[in-house]
């Protein structure tokens, strides 16, 4: 059995004992409690991982899981799902590898105070994180996709030759699956489809895409694809979410504006997805992603997401590794900022503490990686199977000190990262050869004696400042200081504490309340001169630095002024 529901055996899953956590689900019942998924186990996606249920019964304090799937450190079960069917019960969705397939257990019912799940069963091959779509005509679709073989974990390769983000369709309440048909998707990647019924009854398909977000359309049921175009939606090749509400319109929340996985935003369609004239931004941090979303018969919208899900034993205490829900309505997306009392943003569901999981060994480890020698270092890594991972170790041991980051071979570097993140991991020989290559570009520079005279992360901050009020993206600040655009982002918040992004955000507020404090200018006007895209991005950004709205503070000014014009002298 894969599934675990014995209070001691879960005990293994908790908090404590989870170095990472990521990737999550999220469903609420009609009597209001919560359940939230999501998938943890080792360092990284990797074997070993399992996937974990949490219930709360008032939204805010979050039980240690209550359900678990594993399948020992052979095996893999990841990217899970939660969702409620027509006939309320709830269904624990998740994947397996290296059997390369998409199992479920159906708890009947999930305001029970005992939960009683049925036992695992099959659903179709091999991965599936979204939730199924019911059809106004009955049928129940599952959005379940064959990878592509370079997207393996540990090279354990699907052998299904029939490769494509695929639906499966059951018409018996989930007895029995069908497999349907599956578009060509240019450039898909990890797939993370979700299916959309339009208002003519014609299917559409959304696919995570290398350039953001595929579009395919059926007409008949999913039986038969358009070939993919693509959406328009953009977004950083990254996990999105797509609903129809009751109200009709369509929900997407997806990356917008962004600079990477940051800038996670709610939008609405009115008009079938050709425009998104509503947006509210959800959360403007860096690495937050992974959308899932759930809905209570009050109107609201409950999103979770991931913050930061923690890479590795020795970046551990460097991450958020939490997992965060927004409350909000439609109301507060047309609006543009949260208007109802009950709605509230970065909501934590679950923030990872003290790691109690490691043995002696593995802390000694932490504590002495920037003691190893060159090959002890370089045979220790190179049997990972995470090349972000491996990037990430090596910058934190063979730190350059940010005088000589320029020294750094650009070109070089950027070529044996490329390589890395290319191979088919764990590779021993080949990440070897590349790791030698890189750590002797990273020394080189370190023990480079012509120190500039100043630090490179002092040179940003200068260019930021005087360019601030210009639309300059984090690339093109690496190209005109000729550096490595992985290893800038790398050094300038290990030396400053905090992103570019946010320190470039934090000095445009600043320009822009002096613009509010001593002109006239409409609000449009000082969020283009103070380098914004457009006035309602920039109004979400202030209010959620400042707690009012432009208007707002640029009254709550004039008005103090007024106070001490009038104070006697």
């Amino acid at each position: 059995m894969m599934l675990i529901t014995n209070p001691k055996e879960l005990e293994r899953f908790y908090a404590k004992n989870r170095m990472w956590q990521g990737i999550p689900g999220i469903e609420r019942t009609k009597n209001g409690r919560f359940f939230v998924t999501f998938y943890s186990g080792g360092t990284t996606e990797e074997l070993g991982n399992f996937a974990a249920v949490l219930k709360s019964d008032d939204g805010v304090n979050f039980s240690e899981p209550v359900a678990a799937a594993y399948n020992g450190q052979d095996y893999r079960c990841y990217d899970s799902c939660l969702w409620i069917d027509p006939l309320s019960r709830l269904w624990f969705i998740w994947a397996v590898s290296p059997e390369h397939a998409v199992y479920a257990s159906i708890c009947e019912n999930p305001d029970a105070d005992i939960l009683i799940w049925s036992d695992e069963f099959k659903i179709g091959n091999d991965v599936m994180m979204n939730k199924p779509t019911v059809l106004s005509t009955g049928e129940w679709l599952f959005p379940i996709a064959v990878w592509s073989h370079n997207l393996a974990v540990g090279q354990l390769f699907s052998k299904d030759e029939n490769r494509g983000p695929f639906v499966y369709q059951s018409i018996d309440n989930g007895k029995t699956f069908e497999k349907l048909g599956c578009p060509e998707v240019p450039l898909r990647h990890i797939d993370e489809h979700m299916i959309l019924e339009m208002n003519d009854g014609n299917l559409s398909m959304f696919v995570r895409t290398k350039y953001g977000i595929g579009v395919s359309y059926s007409y008949d049921k999913g039986k038969t694809w358009s070939e993919g175009t693509d959406s328009k939606l953009g977004g950083p090749c990254s996990r999105f979410f797509i609903r129809r509400l009751k109200s009709g319109r369509i929900l997407l929340v997806n990356h917008y504006d962004y600079t990477g996985r940051n800038n996670l935003t709610a939008m609405l369609s009115d008009d079938e997805c050709k425009t998104w004239k509503y947006k509210l931004l959800l959360d403007e941090r860096t690495h937050v992603s992974y959308p899932d979303a759930a809905f209570d018969g009050d109107g609201y919208i409950y999103i979770i997401y991931d913050r930061e899900r923690g890479v590795s034993h020795e970046q551990i205490m460097q991450s958020a590794k939490e997992i965060l829900m927004a409350k909000i309505t439609e109301e507060d997306i047309i609006n543009g900022s949260l208007v109802n009392k009950g709605s509230e943003l970065k909501i934590i569901v679950n923030k990872l503490g003290k790691y109690e999981g490691m043995t002696k060994n593995e802390n000694e480890s932490c504590e002495k990686i920037r003691q190893y020698s060159d090959e002890e270092y370089i045979n220790l890594v190179s049997k990972y199977n995470s090349a972000k991972k491996i990037i990430n170790l090596t910058f934190s041991k063979y730190s350059v000190e940010c005088q000589n980051l320029h020294k750094l071979n650009i070109n070089s570097l950027d070529k044996l990262i490329r390589e890395l993140y290319c191979l088919e991991l764990p590779d021993f020989y080949s990440v070897k050869e590349i790791l030698l290559d890189i750590i002797k570009l990273l020394k080189a520079a370190e023990t480079d004696k012509n120190v500039s005279e100043k630090p490179i992360v002092n040179n940003i901050m200068d260019f930021i400042r005087k360019n601030n009020n210009e639309h300059i993206r984090i690339s093109d600040i690496a190209d005109i200081m000729n550096v490595n655009i992985y290893y800038m982002c790398y050094i300038f918040k290990q030396k400053t504490g905090t992103s570019i992004i946010d320190y470039r955000n934090k000095l445009k507020l600043s320009a822009a309340k002096k613009h509010l404090m001593n002109t006239n200018d409409p609000i449009y006007i000082i969020a283009e001169k103070c380098g914004f895209n457009d006035a309602n991005y920039f109004s979400r950004v202030f209010k959620k630095s400042e707690g009012v709205t432009p208007n707002e503070y640029r009254l709550s000014k004039k008005l103090i002024n007024i106070e001490k014009e009038r104070a006697p002298k």
